[in-house]
Parts: structure tokens; sequence; C-alpha cells
């Protein structure tokens, strides 16, 4: 039996949209619903009631984010994951990140039965919460699993940016809260009343209020039914139109003493248990019965363990602000005694020490919060909170100028917060504090300020600076010429030739010999993991791809015991372009960010190498593999460098599944987060958007984007695809023109265009930074040289067409491939005879790659011309719903996800680890797929599915 719903009155609809998506979870297919619209419009209300209404066999997880508690995050995501695990977890589970932790155990639950989240005011949730969500509800579709959660609308915060990227996912919807019609104020009135009420009464508080609910329930105290009008606003029982004047209503009625203690509450800002709150000072002996009317009135509630907080998290808020400087510093200096009573009453502990200098700093006592935080960094040491000890360091950085005493070593201090950065993975703070360490640093430190310039050149490519300057690297390189025998000197070399590599410059080769000499001679890990890095780079650069990937395994074997992350993650990205092309690259870069991953990596490195793997995945159209890599990088709140490469890659990978609306947002928020990018990033950019446009239908954008990038010469990834994207734009604007569509006035015709590019590319180019893969790079050329045909109308076009479909296919480019059987059907289609049997072919083909790879734009073109032609793209129903089958037997979400893996070879483990699910899991849905097909074993099931062509 479902559990009892609250009545909601004139939320009918809300409640019914809700309900479908509700329903749709339960029957194994994910949903994520946002409920926003103004404060105290009740999507709290409805978004509780909702979750009453869930089956007694679904599991029901609740959360509230807080206004006063931005100092303690993932609050939210700990929250969550104390009721999903319920015991205590693992200690390997422990070591988790948060985001992986919290959908395994969702994911434990969900195969017990429907999960029902509720994330109560996301406007106040922190990125890591948020980033967590996101990566939930980016797995598997598949599962029973419903997530609510409520956003008040137009808060201008993260959340907003947030929502825009989750409501491009499949499962996700959202369900705007607006006010109250005149029969739902009529119902909810009669229900608070106990009476129907006057129409004047009602007319006059939907007028009042606007029809916001929280505003009339508050309006209506004390009111009869048979009143015509509400009480003036400010009276004992009336409401201002005012959300804040409102809230306060009630609290203004309190007693004075618990008016006072409701602020002090407030001051503290969380949670609180009322013996805790006595324990602060002894005149608040009574604290459990002066704050009764407040709960009783429920202006504050208690929580599940015991605590209190205010009903609506904004009163607290409210009430913080209300207080004069003067008073909140007083408060905070009262607040400051009283934790320091129950530390020498209680002990002290990591929180309340971290309590005790957070109130000190509100008291604006900066000796004395300056020495709390440094003792809460003590009791913090060797614990798991990275993001509080930066918080906390960060604070005594600020402070240090401020200090009356002595002995505060400020580079020392400068150092620490670096370091503390560093393990919060904040570049933004590293970045910051290594700029401060050298502006503190004189001329009689060469090699120390080397050493920094080389941090801080990191941390700006990082942060998405320019990759192909060496300026920075050849200053380091001139602070250490004159101490070759020191760990700066072979650091200082080993950045230079990465440098020198991206400039194309050959001093690359001598440098590289000179730094693993140098590093050789050391005694220092560090140095000697970078120097061998940059010898890896240059050797795969130069296509020496067997010394490439043994000095990559070399850096590897040094690097990872040591935890000397970077380096180890260069040599992982070096070694990946050593393998012979995108799909190994893709596999090589998967298995060895699990290699840095167990080695304890910090999770930015890893999401590093998953951006690059999803753009390698993406490029053999893998498109489950490419939303796996997506999801580990979604999980973390990445910099702008991978902020910048996401983007592009994602709206690169909508635009070939032919989602323009989704790449054009993705290129969109690009464009507002980096309006001038770098140039390999510009690059990247500049190809998605070409994609996007051509998607569209817009030769000319499409050649806005990619003729810049083109007349700039060669560069870095991507370059390989400017020309025949330019070509295809081309041939696009040509073929209209023939059929009758003007061009563009005052600019050369396409052919024109065609010819000139022609000339100054006669084929395709070949990146200098990376690897251009030669089977890539002859498929490319084709269909570069099949581009300039169809433009020119030439008679060899559908020969070329069929010969650039044969040769992507042995580079491994799907989405090239299924375009080229496109272009090719249709030419073999309208010249009929004997090329008609080879058009049909080529059509079923590049219909069953379309369908494999999502490409839904391609897929509808190709069904149209099948449609066209009378031909069956298959002898047994569509394409569509075939691959929705493997030997005559329909399969579920999950079990088309696993079958790549399988085919693949990966065990059980592998594939729970790829999918973040269970190896129980994993052989339950296998056992499943054996008896549904009839297979004797793994290895003849992936027979079958190779015969059958579905992956």
């Amino acid at each position: 039996m479902p559990r009892e719903a609250r009545r909601l009155h004139g939320r009918e609809r809300e409640l019914a949209a809700l309900s479908l998506e509700l329903e749709a979870a339960y029957d194994s297919s994910t949903r994520i619903v946002v409920l926003h619209g103004d404060a105290g419009i009740g999507k709290t209300a409805l978004m509780e009631t909702a979750a009453r209404s869930a089956p007694d066999r679904a599991r029901v997880l609740s959360v509230r984010n807080l206004p006063l508690t931005t100092r303690m995050p993932n609050l939210a995501v700990r929250t969550l994951l104390a009721q999903a695990e319920g015991g205590r977890p693992l200690r390997e589970e422990i070591r988790r990140p948060l985001p992986l932790r919290l959908d395994a155990a969702i994911e434990r639950l969900t195969e017990l039965g429907p999960v029902v989240v509720t994330v109560d005011d996301l406007q106040w949730a922190d990125s890591h919460t948020l980033d967590a969500l996101m990566f939930v509800v980016g797995g598997a579709d598949d599962r029973p699993l419903a997530i609510l959660t409520t956003v008040r609308s137009g808060t201008g915060r993260p959340v907003d940016r947030w929502r825009a990227d989750l409501l491009r996912l499949p499962g996700a919807r959202s369900v705007p809260v607006q006010p109250l019609d005149r029969l739902g104020m009529h119902d909810l009135i009669a229900a608070q009343l106990g009476a129907p009420p006057h129409d004047a009464l009602v007319r006059d508080v939907l007028d009042r209020t606007g029809g916001n609910p929280y505003h009339a329930q508050l309006l209506l105290e004390g009111v009869e039914p048979t009143a015509l009008a509400a009480p003036p606003a400010g009276t004992p029982s009336g409401a201002s139109g005012d959300l804040g004047t409102a809230l306060l209503q009630t609290w203004a009625t309190l007693p004075a003493r618990t008016r006072e203690l409701t602020v002090l509450l407030a001051i503290h800002g969380k949670p609180i248990r009322l013996s805790i709150l006595a324990g602060l000072d002894p005149a608040w002996g009574e604290a459990a019965n002066e704050l009764q009317p407040a709960l009783a009135t429920h202006v504050l509630d208690h929580d599940d363990s015991g605590r209190v907080w205010f009903h609506h998290p904004l009163i607290a808020e409210l009430l913080v602000t209300s207080v004069p400087d003067d008073e909140l510093r007083r408060q905070h200096a009262t607040l400051a005694h009283g934790v320091e009573r129950l530390i020498e009453v209680d002990g002290a502990t990591p929180d309340r020490i971290i309590d005790l200098a957070d109130h000190l700093a509100g008291a604006g006592d900066v000796d004395g919060c300056f020495a709390a935080s440094r003792r809460a960094l003590g009791a913090l040491h060797g614990s798991d909170e990275p993001t509080t000890e930066l918080r906390l360091i960060r604070r005594c950085v600020e402070l240090a100028p401020g200090l009356q005493g002595a002995g505060v070593e400020p580079r020392a201090l400068l150092a620490e917060w670096a370091a503390a950065a560093a393990a919060a993975e904040s570049d933004d703070d590293e970045y910051a504090a290594v700029v401060a360490l050298l502006d503190s640093i004189g001329p009689d430190d060469p090699l120390a300020r080397a050493e920094l310039l080389l941090h801080r050149r990191r941390l700006e490519v990082r942060l998405g600076g320019d990759l192909g300057t060496a300026t920075t690297a050849r200053e380091a390189f001139e602070l250490t010429v004159q101490a070759p025998d020191s760990r700066q000197y072979a650091l200082a070399l080993a950045e230079l030739v990465h440098a020198e590599i991206m400039e194309g410059d050959p001093s690359s080769v001598a440098h590289a010999e000179e730094a693993l000499r140098r590093a050789e001679q050391l005694d220092d890990t560090e140095a000697l993991s970078y120097a061998l890095a940059a010898s890896a780079e240059l050797a795969a650069a130069t296509r020496d791809l067997p010394r490439a990937t043994r000095l990559a395994e070399e850096t590897f074997a040094i690097a990872l015991p040591a935890g000397h992350f970077e380096p180890a993650r260069l040599a992982a990205l070096w070694l990946a372009y050593s393998m012979p092309g995108y799909r190994a690259a893709a596999e090589g870069l998967r298995d060895l960010r699990g290699r840095l991953a167990e080695a304890g990596a910090p999770r930015l490195s890893i999401a590093a190498l998953a951006c690059i793997e999803a753009g390698s995945w993406m490029t053999v159209g893998a498109t489950p593999a490419v939303r796996d890599a997506l999801r580990v990088v979604r999980a973390e709140d990445t910099p702008d460098y991978i902020e910048l490469a996401i983007r592009s890659i994602s709206a690169r990978f909508a635009a070939l599944r032919g989602r323009v609306d989704e790449a054009e947002a993705h290129l969109q928020r690009a464009h507002e987060r980096f309006p001038d990018p770098p140039a390999y990033a510009a690059l990247e950019r500049a190809v998605a958007q070409a994609l996007t446009s051509l998607a569209g239908d817009d030769p000319d954008g499409a050649l806005d984007a990619l003729i810049p990038m083109i007349e700039g010469g060669p560069g870095g990834h991507g370059s390989e695809w400017l020309m025949p994207l330019a070509a295809r734009a081309l041939a696009d604007r040509s073929t209209a023109a023939r059929d009758g569509e003007a061009e563009r006035p005052g600019t050369p015709t396409a052919l024109e265009m065609l010819d000139e590019l022609e000339a100054e590319h006669p084929h395709v180019i070949s990146r200098t930074m990376g690897i251009s893969y030669a089977d890539d790079l002859d498929a490319l050329d084709a269909l570069y040289a099949a581009e300039r045909s169809r433009a020119r109308n030439l008679p060899d076009g559908f020969d070329r067409w069929v010969d650039t479909a044969d040769r992507a296919a042995a580079a491994d480019l799907a989405w090239e491939e299924a375009y080229a059987c496109r272009r090719g059907a249709e030419q073999g289609l309208i010249d009929g005879g004997a090329r008609r049997r080879v058009g049909i072919a080529l059509l079923r083909r590049g219909a069953a790659i379309a369908h494999r790879t999502e490409a839904d734009g391609l897929a509808a073109e190709l069904e149209t011309l099948a449609r066209w032609a009378r031909i069956r793209l298959q002898a047994e129903g569509t394409a569509r719903a075939e691959a929705d089958r493997v030997a005559g037997v329909s399969l579920t979400g999950r079990e088309r996800e696993l079958l790549p893996y399988l085919v693949d070879g990966r065990t059980y483990a592998e594939i729970a680890e790829l999918l973040t699910i269970s190896e129980k899991t994993v052989s339950s849905h296998v056992s499943n797929l054996l008896r549904k097909t009839g297979a004797a074993n793994r290895i003849d099931l992936a027979r079958m599915v190779r015969e059958t062509h579905e992956i």
C-alpha cells in the first residue's frame, strides 16, 4: 500500500506530472525532476507529498540544504550516504570519491526496489553536492530511481547553470510551481479555516499574496471563514507582501527570551542539540524550555538526530542580516566563549575547534582566530577534510598581516597554503599561493624562484593557458643554468622540452637527452619522472612509438610509488598517443587512469585523462564508452582547461548524433565562460561549431568557424578535420547554388573558395601537436577529396564515396564511415544500374552504424532515403527495432550497455567498475542474457552479437 499522501490544494496538475515521472522511475527508467518557483510557493510540500505517495517497497532518502552551512562542503551528499549505506561502510568504500560512493550505494538499493531521493533547496547546495547529483543522474538510465529536487527561481547562483546542464539529459524534467489560482486558494483557505470561506475573502487573500500559499497561511491566522477580508499587513495576524516580513511575522510574536535564543542559533549557523546550546552559557540552562514556543509555532523544528533548526531556513539568514554589525561581533564573541567552555568540559573535537575559530573570526579577534585556526588544522591533520583545511589555511593567510605578535613566517604560511590547495585540488587557490610565494622571493634565491615558475606554468596550463609558449620554461632554465647539478635545472630542462615540442623547436632533442642525463645523476624521483615524461613525449611526437611506450612505462614505475602524479599523468597521455589508433588510445587511457586511481592520484588528474579518453571514444563512435568517460569528468568540479575541452567534446558528440540544440547549448556555455580561449581550445571549439552548424544546415556558419583556423596554419587536436569539414560546407553551398539558391552576395562563390583552399592545402592538415594516425589521415584525405568532387559535381563521386567509406572503416572512424555510406548510397540510387545494388548495401551499412552510434539525424536521413527508394533497411523490422535485439530477443537498456564490454572480453570486475555497479549485478545481467539468447556461455553470446552486427 502506498504511504499516506498529505492533501495539497490547487496542485493537481503538478502532482499529476510528478506521478507520471515517478511511475516511469518505478518501471526502471531513471528520472530527476526539478521543481522550481518563488520562495514560499509550495515546492517543498509538493515534493514531500509526491515522495510520500511512493509504494511501501520504495526506499526514500531525503536531505535539505541549508543557507548558512557553506563551510561544510558535501554535507548533503554525506547525509544521503548515511541514509543509503545504513551501517558503517567498508574502509575501501570510504576511500572512494563521494560521487562514486553515492552512486554505488543507490545502485545497491535499486537492486532491491525503487528508490526516491528528495533534495530540498538546491539554491543553497555547494558545487560538490551538485556535481555528485549530476554524476548519479548521468549514470545508467534503467534504474528504478527518482530524484526530486526543489530550487528557488531567479537565484543567479551556480545552481542555475547546473540546472541548464541537467535538463539536457534524457531523464531530466523541469516542473514550474506556479501561484495558486482562485479555486486552489479557495480550497487552501477552506482547509485552514475549517469551513468554506466567503468569496470576498478569497479574492482579498489572492490579491494580497499573489497566490503564494505560504503568505496566505500566515495571513489567515485567526481569521474567521465569514470574514470579507484578511487583517491589514503588519497587525498581529496580518502578513506583508514581502516574504522576509512574512516569514518573521510568527517569530516576532515569540517571547523576548525565545527570540534572543533563536537569533543566537541563527548566528551559530547550523543545527545544534539543545543540551549543547545550553552548555554554551550557564545563563541558557533553560534553553530547552525557553525555545518551546518556537518549536510549538514551527519557527524551529527537531531533526531526526534531535537537533533544532529553523523550519524555513531563510529565517536564519534573515535574522543574521538583521543584527547590527557591533551586536553581531558581540554575539560571536559570546558563542566563542561558550565553545571554549564546552572544550574545557567535554574535550576538543575538530568540529568544535573549527566552530571556535569561526566565531572568533566573526568577533573580529584576529589573534584568537589565527590561533584557533592553527589549532584546528593540527586537529585535522591526517583527516580526509582537504576542503576544510584549505578554508582554514586561507583564513590564516588573510589574518597574518593583522597579527599583533611575531613568530609568523609568511613564506612558510604561503607554502602551506599552496600544499593545502593542491590536496584540495583547488587550482585557483594553488595558483594564488604560488604567485604570492614568487613575490616573496628575491633575486638571491634563483633556484627556488625557478621551481616556483615551473609550478606556476603547470597551473597556468591547467587553468586554460596557452600550451605552446616557452617563455616561462626559458626563464626558469636561465635561472638554473649556473647550477647544472641541481634538481631545478633538470626540472627546467624537462619543461623546456615540452614547450619546444609544442613550438616545433628541434632543440628539444638535445634538451631531452640532457634533462634525462642530469636527472639520472640525481637521487630525485620527481626530477627523473618529469625528464622521462618529457622524453616519452618527444618519442611520441617523432613517431618512435616503441621508445615512447618504454619511457612512459619507466615514468609510471618511478613516479607512481613516489606520488609524483603529474608526470605520471603526462606519461599516460604520451603512452596513449603511442597506441595504433583512437580505439587503442581510448582503451589505453581507460586502463592507465585506472592505474593512477589505484595509486591514489588526484581526482582531477583522473578526470583530465577521462576527458581525452572521451574524445577518443567519440572519434570511433563508441557511444556507451563516451558516456562512461564523460561521467568520470562530470563527477568533479573541473578546472578551466578540462571544462574547455569537455564542452567542445560534448558539443561535437551531440552534433554527430543530430542533437543541434544540445550542441549549441554546450557551445554557448563555453563561449560565455571562455570568450577568448587559448589556441588549442579555439581549434577544438571551431571543429565542434562547424559540425553543429552543418548538422543545423548552416554551411556558412561552419565556414565562419573553420576559415580562421585554417588560415592560422597547422595546430593541435582537430587540425586534420578542418579541410574535410570546410569542403563539406562548400559542397553544401555549391549544391544549393545548383538547385537555384543564391549564394552570399559580395563574397567568393563556393567553387572559388574551394579552388583557393585546395591550392593552399591539397591534403588534410596533419597536426603538429600530438599524434596523427596514418589510417585516420588516409581516410580523412579521401573524405576531403570526395567532398571536393561533390562540390564540383564530378562523375567520380560515387567511387570516391565508396572508397571513403572503406578507408573510414579501416581507420575505425564510425561517423565518417556512416556519412560516406549515406552520400554513396544517395549517388548510387540516383545513378541506378549496377550501382544501385552497391548503393543499397551502403544504405543498410550506414543505417546500422547510425543506429549503433545513436546518430539520430543521419539515421533519419537514411530512413527517408530508403523510403524514397522503396528499400527495406533490414529483412526483419526496422534497424532501430533490431538494435534492441540479439538472436531475436528484446534486451533491456542495461543489457545493451553491458554487451560491448562482454564482446571486448572484459571481466565482471572491470564491467562493474566501468558501469559503477556491483559484480553481482553484472553476473545477474549476464545470466539473463544467456537465458534470453540461449547462448551456452559468454563466448557463445559474443559470437551471436558479432554475427548480428549489433555492436
